[in-house]
């Protein structure tokens, strides 16, 4: 049956309003799906970790982008419940890529919505428990640093108990927006996720600089440096002479459902 694309049938205040009706159906029939991408050792080309990404092909809306979803569900109060529904998800399907890649990390991308809940870190963890405590070890938390900029004690105070069950935090899309350097060891993270826009513009022997200059400062305090956006051989050979180790992109490879990201990795 072909799904019909009704976007262009709204204005963009009705298409919120359609969009989260969607959605919270969506969430209630468990409609969303997951896809994962890896994250690979540059040199060994071995998976190191995952990233779950939220994925929704609705009936009558069609594919809708996340970058769209999410937003809406943001701004309607869905974002817990999509959070929980992802979690969940990871947590069934973890045993499946544990075994395919023994100590596999799988990273879910948190909202500062979520971040600043007082009840955040002890529901997660409650999740958790029910399949295992073990299982807080394998995940990896994503956030923005814009998440510091509300309630940055609530926050903080999250990411410190998630951390101290084992989960991995990483600083998501570094380099944008208002991520400033004068900040970075004032914020509880493992990671750093160097956003696609220096990859992109690897050509320039300044964006060549900073970029080696991260690689050198991430290692410098014992902190994960990881290149997203890598699309071409040229990109990779380029990051891993800037002293580069770990990657994410289409050309270590796109995201996937699980069936098809254990079949063909």
């Amino acid at each position: 049956m072909n799904l019909v694309n009704t976007s262009d049938k709204f204005r963009p205040d009705q298409r919120q309003a359609r969009v989260a009706e969607r959605l919270a159906l969506a969430i209630s029939h468990q409609e969303l799906g997951l896809v994962y991408q890896p994250q690979m050792d540059l040199m060994s080309r071995e998976v190191v970790s995952l990233e779950a990404l939220c994925r929704w092909q609705d009936a009558e809306l069609g594919q809708v982008s996340p970058d769209e979803f999410i937003g809406v569900a943001e701004a309607r109060g869905l974002i817990v419940q999509i959070g929980q529904l992802v979690l969940q998800k990871v947590l069934t399907d973890l045993p499946a890529l544990q075994a395919r890649w023994p100590g596999v990390r799988v990273a879910i991308n948190v909202s500062g919505v979520e971040l600043a809940r007082p009840d955040f870190a002890e529901r997660l963890q409650a999740v958790i428990q029910a399949v295992g405590l073990g299982q807080a070890a394998h995940l990896e938390l994503e956030v923005t640093e814009s998440v510091f900029h509300d309630n940055v004690s609530q926050v903080r105070a999250n990411l410190l108990h998630l951390q101290a069950l084992g989960i991995t935090v990483a600083i998501d899309d570094f380099g944008t927006g208002q991520s400033s350097l004068s900040r970075l060891h004032t914020l509880p993270f493992d990671k750093i996720k160097l956003d696609r826009s220096f990859v992109q513009a690897l050509d320039d022997p300044m964006v060549q600089a900073i970029v080696k200059a991260m690689a050198q400062l991430a290692g410098s305090f014992s902190r994960t440096l990881v290149v997203e956006g890598i699309e071409t051989p040229a990109q990779l050979q380029m990051l891993s002479a800037l002293g580069c180790k770990l990657g994410q992109g289409y050309f270590l490879g796109r995201p996937c459902a699980l069936p098809e990201l254990l079949a063909g990795l």
